[in-house]
């Protein structure tokens, strides 16, 4: 991605060897994925060129306080964001003060514009200039004073009507188009997250889109420029990013995913939420035709020893058609999003389906027979010279968080503090307006 490659040539300019980490003298990078049904903090370490080291604290902790991916009660939610703050970087032996955190939920709007200017240069050359205009008219949106803007993400740009181009300065042309994508979230949401990580002793450094971070962790360059679709199905929400050519084209939030799962699983096996979800992780698969007729699960639910202690017997297929309903409905509305985005027919590389609920065994094949599309799950991948990168789904956004601030914290310069590049708003407090885009023109 352009992005990206820029962020490489800035590497390489510097100049800088491999040497020690005191000699970099970055700070750590922070991740903190606040979600529905778990708050999973992640402490990388920066190596002297830039690139993620290495993780080197990590904790999870039951998430309280949140409903559908958003916060519902700021105490609480603070409470197990300091939790698992605090656990992370007891583990990396670190003092944290900023985080880099992701965003999702309902209130997330998205969309697509194009805007044009014509080339003031007498020369007709393009500058930065123009693409900074560009960028500045993409985002002059009418938009309801409840919404803040997130991000700004440049697709590409059209010169004298030849399309496809993606660095337009230095180029000729009399008139300059420029494509992108824009995505909103609700300035209360956005308070209200960030008012529970200041609670946790934390500032937000940046809040990026989730389904954004995890398609740096879980996706590769050949599935980016090829097409693909993220699905990351977390307990409240799934989060769906469609990548055509390298670059976003659309993104959606679902209100739908693992913790109704788990609800149908506590209706159809009469077992409470907490024991349902057990039954989930340990029995459920999502497609019923594999699972053998004659198959029979036993298992307790309840403390051992408390008076709601008892032994509860299904058979393994009827827990089976339970999971494969809901989750064939969860891709029934990810097929309905592909399609009304007008990009289906540009994905090659077909669906990467991360987050907690990606590891139900046959979820892939599901995905597969609903959406007519290749499939397959993805963890973390590994990359070159990064180590100790956790390969659960689960802490599939936090890693991509340390991938994202740490290209951030690198390109600000070694113990410099973050500079603030959302314009303050009336409601925004001092916090937010530390919160920037992911994108930096």
């Amino acid at each position: 991605m352009d992005e990206q490659q820029d962020i490489e040539s800035r590497k390489a300019a510097a100049g800088m060897s491999a040497t020690s980490p005191d000699d970099a003298r970055f700070p750590p990078v922070v991740a903190l994925d606040v979600g529905t049904t778990k708050v999973a903090c992640l402490i990388g370490e920066l190596a002297p060129d830039g690139s993620l080291r290495r993780v080197r604290g990590s904790a999870r902790a039951p998430a309280r306080g949140m409903r559908k991916g958003v916060v519902v009660d700021i105490e609480q939610a603070a409470s197990v964001i300091n939790e698992a703050a605090e656990a992370a970087a007891r583990e990396a032996r670190a003092e944290i003060s900023e985080a880099f955190v992701g965003v999702a939920g309902s209130h997330i709007v998205s969309m697509n514009r194009k805007v044009a200017i014509n080339n003031p240069n007498e020369d007709g050359r393009v500058t930065s200039s123009e693409r900074e205009q560009l960028i500045a008219r993409l985002k002059d949106v009418e938009m309801s004073p409840d919404f803040q803007l997130i991000h700004a993400l440049p697709r590409d740009f059209t010169l004298d009507g030849q399309d496809g181009v993606k660095r337009p300065v230095g180029m000729w042309a009399r008139r300059i188009e420029m494509s992108g994508h824009l995505i909103y979230g609700a300035i209360s949401s956005i308070q209200n997250l960030a008012g529970a990580v200041e609670g946790a002793g934390l500032t937000v450094d940046d809040l990026v889109l989730e389904p954004l971070a995890s398609s740096r962790a879980c996706l590769d360059e050949q599935e980016l420029s090829s097409g693909v679709v993220l699905v990351d199905i977390g307990g409240g929400t799934t989060d769906v990013a469609m990548f055509v050519d390298g670059k976003l084209v659309h993104s959606s939030v679902l209100p739908v995913g693992g913790n109704h799962i788990t609800r149908d699983i506590s209706v159809g096996v009469k077992v409470p939420l907490a024991a349902a979800e057990k039954i989930k992780i340990e029995y459920g698969h999502a497609q019923s035709h594999v699972v053998e007729d004659i198959e029979m699960v036993r298992t307790g639910v309840g403390e051992p020893g408390s008076p709601g202690e008892r032994q509860v017997s299904f058979s393994r297929k009827f827990l089976s058609r339970i999971v494969e309903a809901r989750v064939a409905e969860i891709f029934g509305l990810v097929n309905h999003q592909l399609k009304d985005s007008g990009y289906l027919s540009s994905i090659a590389a077909g669906i990467v389906i991360t987050g907690g609920s990606s590891q139900l065994g046959g979820i892939s094949g599901l995905a597969r027979h609903v959406t007519k599309m290749p499939a397959r799950t993805g963890a973390p991948l590994s990359r070159p010279g990064a180590v100790d990168i956790p390969s659960n789904p689960v802490y599939a956004t936090a890693v991509g968080l340390l991938q994202i601030g740490s290209e951030q914290i690198f390109e600000r310069g070694p113990i410099q503090p973050p500079e603030p590049s959302i314009s303050s708003i009336g409601l925004w407090n001092e916090v937010l307006a530390k919160v920037k885009g992911w994108f930096k023109p």
